[in-house]
């Protein structure tokens, strides 16, 4: 009766043992899943979240080229160059939310 009480004993152990193993390997499964699934749901917004870009100045002749001749305010944003604080939206246009001159470090 000892005998067939520890064999019992043992094969409820290793089938609890096997069990807990199956259950943990199934739970990094869904972890590891979970994980990546998340990953694809928050990449867009990371992606969406706005920046500031830095437009360099440019030359005299390009910028008279894109003001249509004229001395104005696009000529004068041209030559100093800007900041832009931009989104990109899902089709990847770009927004522009805000702009400031280059800061004078």
């Amino acid at each position: 009766m000892t005998k067939a009480l520890l064999t019992s004993l043992m094969a409820f152990l290793c089938t609890h043992a096997a069990a807990e193993s199956i259950l943990h390997a199934a739970g990094k499964a869904l972890g590891q899943i979970s994980a990546g699934v998340a990953e694809g749901i928050t990449q867009p917004m990371r992606d969406a979240q706005p920046e500031w870009i830095t437009i360099a100045p440019r030359s005299k002749q390009e910028c008279i080229a894109e003001s249509s001749g004229e001395l104005n305010t696009i000529y004068m944003r041209c030559r100093n160059g800007r900041q832009e604080f931009v989104r990109h939206d899902a089709n990847g246009r770009k927004r522009v939310l805000s702009e400031r001159p280059i800061p004078q470090h």
